[in-house]
């Protein structure tokens, strides 16, 4: 992509190759199984609330190149400062949220079976554990030290690096990891029939299998949103309150003004 650094344009076009991939697979999983399969419904929920990327980044004054392509001014609350949201976030906020669950679900399984956990424990906590790490190592060291994203402004005692270019808000990476967690419960809680929860819940309340489908693709929306909204409040509420005070000296990026408190 041009006038991108290198790691950012592979950030990018790894994003937006492994949600394709996901999407692809989920679909054929579902036709195959004749209802949409947990990796396509996560898939799903996780492009459905992406939406909220846009506020999430003005709360944490989230700042990406100018370079970067972006979504149109109809965009929801299109708040990302320095031209709006980038526009690879509604599929890259699929394979973002996606691989850490895949990979929480595999390691809760084997660790289920290997330490005799529960497996809703199991999945609750590898869910949360891997999902902050994968954060942290996503949006601390390849997003803020590498520069395919900088925060402006960040909470005095909770971030690492202050008053530089490089500085990551921890609490970012812990409501990431509340998120995925959630993603990692939904994908990996199946029965014996395969079915997630949520299509359990659905069958008992629907005489079709479309319907069924269709209220599944419904309800993991709404908690997909809802949780995300939960996790954005409180960055909300800190932003509005000014907490975020401690800030690099000099602009994020060359010809662009750093957002204002």
């Amino acid at each position: 992509m041009q006038g991108l650094s290198p790691v950012a344009s592979a950030a990018q076009t790894f994003s937006l190759a492994t949600a394709v991939v996901f999407l692809v697979v989920g679909v054929v999983l579902s036709v195959r199984r004749g209802r949409p399969h947990p990796l396509l419904l996560v898939s799903i929920s996780a492009a459905s609330f992406s939406w909220i990327e846009a506020p999430y980044d003005w709360a944490v004054y989230a700042q990406f190149p100018p370079a970067l392509p972006r979504m149109p001014s109809w965009w929801p609350l299109n708040w990302t400062w320095g031209g709006g949201v980038p526009e690879s976030v509604p599929l890259g906020y699929v394979s973002y949220f996606v691989i850490p669950a895949v990979a929480s679900v595999a390691v809760a399984r084997w660790s289920s079976a290997k330490f005799q956990w529960r497996i809703p424990l199991s999945l609750l906590t590898i869910g949360l554990l891997v999902g902050t790490l994968w954060a942290f190592l996503f949006n601390g060291c390849l997003g803020a030290r590498a520069g395919v994203f900088h925060y402006g402004h960040v909470i005095p005692g909770l971030a690492l690096w202050p008053g530089t270019t490089h500085q990551y808000p921890l609490y970012d990476c812990l409501a990431m990891g509340v998120q995925m967690m959630v993603i990692t419960y939904l994908l990996g809680r199946t029965d014996s029939l395969g079915r997630t929860l949520i299509d359990a819940w659905a069958d008992a309340r629907t005489k079709s299998r479309l319907g069924s489908s269709l209220l599944s693709v419904a309800v993991v929306v709404v908690i997909g949103n809802a949780v995300y909204l939960s996790v954005f409040a409180p960055h909300f509420i800190t932003k509005v309150l000014h907490m975020q005070t401690i800030a690099p000296a000099g602009q994020l990026y060359p010809g662009v003004p750093n957002q204002p408190l």
